[in-house]
């Protein structure tokens, strides 16, 4: 026990023991051992006594009180700074996760936006099948008969420019093949 609390070794306490009985002479170590008994248990029944009397003092209590109240006030207000913490961090991932979403779709969308103009199915102007159709601009007349006559397919100007969507992507016009069997036709 004495090895545990002091942190000696069993050697150490020989070696201790050997220097005591050089200095004392065996006679004498029975009273020095009542003596240290005695030293040892008024100090402890002092400081026993102390700390009775400091916490019957009622000057003393006060303050101690004081300080045992405000250790757990400030406890409570952080453990509800916590919790408050937690909700709000709570609310950032919920609102992180639908912008997250809302991206996706939006990317998703303009994808398949992109993927439909490309295989020329829909324009970049005109709207997909969920979006509704927004009416198109007038086409002016044409005053004289000659522009009203039908333009040759070999003569139409092939659109070289890009076309914008409305959301700013620039998709390039799908190009003009000649067709297959028309050429067929013109060999045979």
């Amino acid at each position: 026990m004495v090895c545990a609390v002091f942190g000696f070794g069993i050697t150490e306490l020989v070696v201790v023991g050997l220097v005591i009985l050089m200095l004392f002479s065996p006679r004498e170590l029975p009273g020095m051992m009542k003596t240290l008994a005695r030293v040892y248990g008024s100090i402890r029944r002092t400081a026993e006594e102390f700390r009775a009397q400091v916490m019957e003092a009622e000057e003393l209590r006060e303050p101690i009180e004081e300080i045992r109240a405000a250790y757990h006030g400030t406890k409570q207000e952080l453990l509800t700074a916590q919790e408050l913490a937690r909700r709000e961090l709570g609310r950032a991932r919920a609102e992180a996760m639908k912008a997250q979403q809302k991206l996706s779709e939006l990317h998703r969308e303009e994808t398949r936006r992109e993927t439909a103009a490309l295989q020329g199915r829909v324009s970049a102007n005109e709207p997909l099948d969920d979006e509704p159709a927004k009416p198109s601009p007038p086409v002016p007349e044409a005053s004289s008969p000659a522009a009203s006559a039908p333009v040759p397919e070999a003569s139409k100007p092939v659109p070289t420019a890009s076309t914008a969507t409305s959301s700013g992507l620039v998709v390039p016009p799908a190009p003009r093949y000649p067709s297959p069997v028309s050429d067929r036709s013109d060999a045979a």
